[in-house]
């Protein structure tokens, strides 16, 4: 198995849908087209440490470097994954608008733990911004039922990212398109 991606790992296409890929363009994304699909002899390096510009693969027994601000990004472990200022961030949902994780370094105690950073992107024409009530707000400027929404609804920024079991959605994400949903039935912003 591929495991969680990690700083200067190399990985090896393992995972149990069968597929590690790259990404090269957004519609390739959208379309799930993989480019430089890796078989089990091939590997992927991200190389994430001092700010890595390139992914390096050995594919099909081939070296080849690509620039991170070219493509789009990467799916492996059944996960998609997306490069933004040559920084990987996970593609937790796109609905709406797209949400991310980040795993970070913290430091806790004498020594650094890992921990998960959340952000998201109106668009990919957008920055991708840390998730917070205050910069949703400021993405959403049109959508004042949405903004009212969040300030009443969460408390903090570190709730923005609750999911609901039942409906299998973010919170967040209800909320935007009950807001959409009454903009569309009774025309009201």
């Amino acid at each position: 198995m591929i495991g969680i991606v990690q700083p200067c790992i190399g990985l090896k296409a393992q995972n149990t849908d069968g597929t590690t890929g790259i990404y090269l363009t957004e519609t390739d994304y959208k379309a799930n087209k993989l480019s430089y699909v890796l078989s089990i002899n091939d590997r992927i390096e991200l190389h994430e440490f001092l700010d890595g510009k390139n992914v390096s693969l050995t594919y099909q027994g081939k070296k080849v470097k690509l620039a991170k601000s070219e493509i789009y990004g990467y799916h492996e472990n059944n996960q998609d994954f997306r490069f933004y200022h040559n920084e990987i961030y996970r593609i937790a949902d796109t609905a709406g608008f797209t949400l991310y994780t980040r795993q970070i370094l913290v430091q806790q105690g004498k020594g650094y733990t890992a921990a998960n950073q959340n952000f998201y992107s109106v668009d990919i024409s957008q920055p991708i911004l840390e998730l917070a009530i205050a910069n949703l707000s400021n993405s959403f400027p049109a959508d004042t039922g949405f903004r009212y929404s969040l300030r009443n609804y969460f408390v903090s920024d570190g709730d923005l990212m609750e999911y609901d079991e039942q409906t299998n959605r973010y919170k967040i994400k209800y909320l935007y398109f009950q807001q959409k949903q009454v903009i569309a039935s009774h025309g009201v912003k």
